[in-house]
């Protein structure tokens, strides 16, 4: 130990202090990375197993069978994303390419993580009999081999195979930054990863594909009384495919709504109807509902391999690129489309209509489902959308929001896109920044609140709240997480939290694997105290105490911040 703490100390002495160079977004992508593989990876499991313990323990007491008490073994009541790679809203570095090398970056690190589980377990489950007939039926699909009479190894040597398949195509694709597998698109050192590829087997894009396997392995093992053996390593690697799935952090896309205007008025001219940009709100709407219910394509097919040819600006080029882009990218790899700047109805029903371009028209999945799951099959081109969501983030955005999302769910083109879900992002650092720490807590309070009462007029839709905070208490942070959890109004949780973590606060939560249990632990302990817990109603009297306190508040701020002259140079 001490040699160890020498040899530390000593790296540590002879390293720079600073970044001599910005870090590119992939670059950031392989930090985060880092943290999912040599912390989550582990504390994820331990988390889980914690969990189910508790669980049954709480519900046994309470009178309830011991098998039916357990947390499912293939559950994930928490998930991670990340936008790092995505997040495009004033950031030009972010461009398309960089989109599908952090995608392929993610998948290739996923398959190699399960690829040295899956080994593992190879070398663990030795059983020569007890075997289910599922798992029978997995070993016969695969063919002979010399682990016909082993078959949880003859099951996990072609699930390795795949693995392995898998890794190296992403890493092909992470090298190239495309996903053109043509072969005159590709140098020879990729044309020979693709040979190695379709040599043997084909990779896995699905995470069915290697949980289906898996739970039938765990399955036959608990029947034949090895269930001991089941809640091993086994057990662990079923719940790590649960959370992280073949994509370890499904990315979100973020842009500002101006960019999405550009776009789409750039194909209205194209198509001789108008200046979309100078049209009224309601002229906006109603076209671009017109254009959700028609399913025919706004682009000639021979213009989607390039949309420069239709003298398109730069700008929208590459924003038509992002959504192709988005389309092709594998199941489970993208989750949200956060609209930055989101002041209008419209501005959400344009990004719908953009992924409608691409053949995004399915229903999208749920923020706690890992990313935009769906089947491969041959004929169907149809995949889901991306869950769109409007970041509101200024005072006069949080105000509005409430009517902006109604008038959304009173349009039938949106509403039969959404599945009955909703989501929509609360903006912490810049509603601090435009009014004062004060007077943006309370706008972000009413604006959930009113969100709320929207979405349970509009049949109980679920509503998903996307907190946008940051480390700094002035960006919506608190050192107190569950307090500040259980701080929210009333009936905006309600068993669904998510949050950003960003910057040093990664480190700060998630740096090693105690504290990232720790963390993991008191976030499902406010989300789950929340759902159970009689919330004080604020009375009128608070409520006409807080507009006055807010306004005034605001109005002292803004005038520092925007009319004293000494404010800019001394800040």
């Amino acid at each position: 130990l001490a040699s160890d703490l020498r040899r530390e100390i000593s790296s540590l002495f002879f390293s720079d202090e600073i970044r001599r160079f910005k870090p590119s977004p992939v670059h950031e992508a392989q930090g985060g990375l880092a943290i999912v593989e040599s912390v989550l990876w582990y504390a994820v499991p331990n988390y889980l197993r914690k969990l189910d313990t508790e669980l049954t323990r709480q519900l046994v007491e309470r009178g309830v069978r011991k098998e039916h008490a357990r947390l499912p073994i293939d559950c994930a009541p928490i998930r991670f994303a990340s936008w790092i790679g995505g997040d495009r809203d004033g950031n030009p570095n972010v461009t398309p390419e960089i989109t599908v090398q952090v995608c392929a970056l993610n998948r290739w690190k996923a398959a190699s993580l399960f690829l040295k589980d899956v080994s593992r377990l190879c070398d663990e489950l030795s059983m020569a009999h007890g075997f289910s007939e599922e798992v029978m039926e997995y070993a016969d699909k695969i063919g002979e081999s010399v682990d016909d009479l082993e078959v949880y190894r003859k099951v996990l040597g072609h699930l390795r195979e795949r693995l392995a398949a898998t890794a190296l195509k992403y890493e092909a694709v992470f090298v190239e930054g495309s996903l053109d597998f043509s072969e005159d698109h590709h140098d020879e050192s990729l044309n020979m990863h693709l040979a190695k590829i379709t040599h043997k087997t084909s990779s896995m894009e699905n995470i069915d594909e290697l949980m289906k396997p898996l739970m039938a392995i765990y399955k036959s093992l608990v029947a034949s009384g090895l269930e001991e053996i089941a809640e091993g390593n086994l057990a662990d690697t079923i719940r790590r495919a649960a959370v992280f799935g073949l994509t370890m952090t499904p990315l979100d896309i973020r842009q500002e709504s101006g960019r999405h205007m550009e776009a789409i008025d750039s194909l209205t001219q194209y198509l001789g109807v108008g200046a979309y940009s100078q049209w009224t709100e309601d002229a906006k709407i109603n076209w671009l509902s017109q254009q959700m219910s028609n399913p025919r394509p706004l682009l000639p097919h021979n213009a989607i391999g390039d949309f420069s040819s239709l003298g398109f600006s730069d700008t929208v080029v590459d924003t038509l690129k992002t959504f192709q882009v988005a389309s092709r990218l594998g199941p489970g790899s993208l989750g949200a489309y956060v609209i930055s700047q989101a002041t209008a109805a419209s501005d959400v029903l344009a990004v719908a209509l953009l992924q409608q371009e691409f053949g995004m028209t399915l229903t999208p999945s749920a923020a706690g489902e890992g990313g935009n799951h769906y089947k491969i099959s041959k004929g169907n081109s149809a995949k889901p959308m991306m869950r769109v969501v409007p970041l509101f983030e200024t005072l006069n955005d949080l105000n509005n929001a409430p009517a902006i999302m109604e008038r959304l769910l009173n349009l039938p083109a949106y509403t039969g896109r959404i599945g009955g879900r909703v989501e929509t992002m609360v903006g912490y650092s810049d509603s601090a920044k435009d009014a004062g720490r004060l007077a943006a807590v309370w706008a972000q309070y009413r604006c959930q609140e009113e969100l709320a009462k929207v979405a349970k007029k509009a049949g109980g839709c679920e509503l998903t709240f996307f907190h946008g905070k940051g480390g700094t208490v002035g960006r919506g942070g608190s050192p107190a997480v569950y307090r500040a959890v259980l701080s929210h109004p009333p009936n905006t949780i309600d068993g669904r939290f998510r949050v950003t973590e960003q910057g040093e606060m990664i480190t700060q939560s998630f740096g090693n694997q105690a504290i990232a249990e720790r963390t993991l632990d008191v976030y499902t302990a406010s989300v789950l105290r929340e759902k159970h817990h009689t919330t004080t109603i604020p009375k009128q009297q608070w409520r006409k105490a807080m507009d006055l306190i807010s306004e005034a508040s605001c109005s002292h701020y803004r005038q520092i911040v925007r009319e004293d002259p000494n404010f800019v140079p001394y800040f």
